[in-house]
């Protein structure tokens, strides 16, 4: 995730907003200096342009998702300053961003970033929103196609997809920049943890049986108002079997 410094707009009209769609066609697929040579360097599979920030799903590939990401905002900061007659940063210092190695949280993740518009009242529905990859990449509804969709609807199927885009996002969904929770230290986390459980690792703590680490769990994300993807990084636990324990704190 991108955002504007100090959360001001970085697009301001239509031409701003598909700027930046070929913008990252150009980046993902790079044409070296000497203007023959392409290189791969990521397969976006899900974008939401927003007014203020910028939320991406991506694969690495030949390059890792700092060199992406920088590519993508100095490009396009180049344009807007020279647009608008302005000079300095556009974004925040440092973007945000955190793996995903688990088919449910793509599908979470997919769901967020194409809900992100109608969460915030741009829209009534997913398909409306003209600066997503769901209006543009997988309904066709715009030439602006740059995301590698192959992968995705052969894995999960395009009415699925379509029917999960669709729902409401639920209140509990914890991604990026939904986590405003205190910031408790992942150490803070660990020690009660190992200590709840009588662990002296958490090596040990994964030993145990599934009910326990998940009772052990709830109680630490309770007691510490700990966010699920912190509990997946200390815990050692997936981030499917955390998720579905905070749902229902």
């Amino acid at each position: 995730m991108l955002r504007g410094v100090n959360r001001q707009d970085i697009f301001e009209d239509a031409q701003d907003y598909n700027i930046f769609i070929r913008t990252m066609a150009s980046v993902q697929n790079h044409l070296e200096e000497d203007l023959k040579t392409e290189t791969v360097t990521c397969s976006i599979y899900a974008y939401c342009l927003m007014p203020n920030h910028i939320h991406l799903l991506i694969c690495e590939k030949d390059w890792i998702v700092g060199s992406i990401v920088k590519a993508i905002a100095s490009r396009y900061v180049l344009y807007f300053n020279r647009k608008y007659g302005r000079i300095g940063h556009l974004f925040q210092d440092r973007f945000k961003s955190e793996p995903c190695n688990d088919p449910g949280y793509f599908l979470t993740l997919f769901h967020y970033i194409h809900q992100n518009p109608v969460k915030a009242g741009l829209v009534k529905n997913v398909k409306e929103y003209e600066y997503s990859s769901w209006h543009n990449d997988y309904l066709m509804l715009s030439p602006l196609r740059i995301c590698r969709v192959e992968p995705v609807v052969r894995r999960y199927g395009l009415t699925e997809l379509a029917s999960w885009v669709d729902m409401p996002l639920p209140k509990t969904v914890g991604c990026i920049d939904l986590d405003e929770r205190e910031i408790i230290a992942d150490e803070t986390v660990r020690q009660l943890l190992l200590q709840k459980s009588g662990a002296k690792t958490i090596p040990e703590f994964l030993l145990y049986q599934k009910q326990r680490r998940k009772d052990i769990a709830t109680e630490v994300m309770c007691e510490l108002n700990v966010g699920p993807r912190q509990m997946v990084r200390v815990s050692g636990m997936t981030y499917a079997v955390i998720h579905k324990l905070w749902e229902t704190l």
